[in-house]
């Protein structure tokens, strides 16, 4: 019986066809050139004491991505040019903000909210550039001297070329770093920054789902799932509101991801996570119990001179 288990299992071998195995690699051509647009919401409700508190947060960026040449040495330079960004907040108390950078100088409804305006306005002017090496590992990020200078630290923050060089490299490592057949998975930790030193980390475990035809391409398709999430404060933030502790879980997460294998890039992220638990909150040395419903969504379709 062994040995006609073993002829049958060979057989099978021989005639089913194996499952394609794909490698998926980020690569950079030189000279190319690319247009994202990205929209992000986030809405949030904050319960202290018994007390909701919600805010609103609708963005859209649309960027222009161009590929130089290649230095002697392999290195590649990529400059990223915010051609547009729209905004509208809803704060606390029925407050409401937009900004339009084809208006930039329209004012904030109070002027403790003017600083985030400021950043807008400094942030869809700011060009960053990514440098790859020959082997299309990122190894720093630039944004010019001196283009934060005075803005106030929350904003300055999060155009840290540090924190930039993060976010970018987590979404260059999303990819496997191995070979993979349809329903292969892997796992990836994952930070958010959602300022003021408070960070969100998501254990993410993805798979890949085989290939789709889409534009007259062949797609990659990558799905994930948020696993678990940790809650952590990073120093201070700023006011006299703390977390000293929390309790976090996901409740509900959806990440689709297109990649083309072709190029070597992501035509398509589409991702939302929305997470509750307990916080405690310490409000002038006052412990306060509180509760935490954050939900964000983030859809970025790129589009290069090949695939537009």
């Amino acid at each position: 019986m062994k040995i006609h288990a073993l002829i049958l299992s060979t057989i099978a071998a021989l005639v089913l066809p194996a499952s394609a195995q794909v490698t998926l690699e980020y690569k950079i051509p030189e000279t190319s050139k690319a247009v994202a647009v990205s929209e992000v919401k986030m809405r949030q409700v904050l319960q202290i004491a018994g007390q909701e508190i919600p805010t609103k947060v609708d963005q859209k960026i649309t960027a222009e991505i161009t590929a130089k040449t290649r230095a002697k040495d392999g290195a590649l330079r990529v400059k990223i040019t915010i051609t547009g960004i729209t905004a509208k907040f809803d704060f606390p108390g029925g407050i409401k903000m937009e900004f339009d950078s084809k208006v930039p100088d329209l004012k904030a409804p109070m002027p403790p909210l003017e600083f985030i305006l400021e950043g807008l306005r400094v942030i869809s002017k700011t060009p960053i550039t990514q440098v790859f090496d020959k082997d299309d590992q990122l190894i720093k990020v630039e944004i010019p001297k001196g283009a934060t200078d005075g803005l106030n630290p929350l904003i300055k923050e999060e155009m840290d070329p540090k924190r930039i060089f993060e976010q970018m490299t987590t979404l260059i490592a999303r990819l496997p770093n191995k070979v993979v057949s349809k329903g292969d998975t892997w796992v990836r930790d994952e930070k958010t920054h959602l300022g003021g030193g408070q960070v969100m980390t998501f254990r993410i475990d993805y798979t890949y789902e085989g290939t789709i035809k889409q534009g007259g391409r062949e797609l990659d398709r990558i799905t994930g799932k948020v696993t678990s999430a940790d809650y952590a404060q990073d120093g201070k933030t700023p006011g006299p509101l703390q977390v000293v502790d929390s309790e976090i879980k996901p409740v509900n997460s959806a990440i689709k991801l297109l990649f083309d294998r072709k190029l070597g890039c992501y035509v398509s992220e589409k991702s939302k996570i929305q997470v509750k638990g307990d916080m405690t909150f310490d409000v002038n040395g006052m412990k306060l119990p509180g509760k935490l419903d954050l939900t964000m969504e983030q859809n970025t379709i790129t589009k290069t001179k090949e695939n537009n």
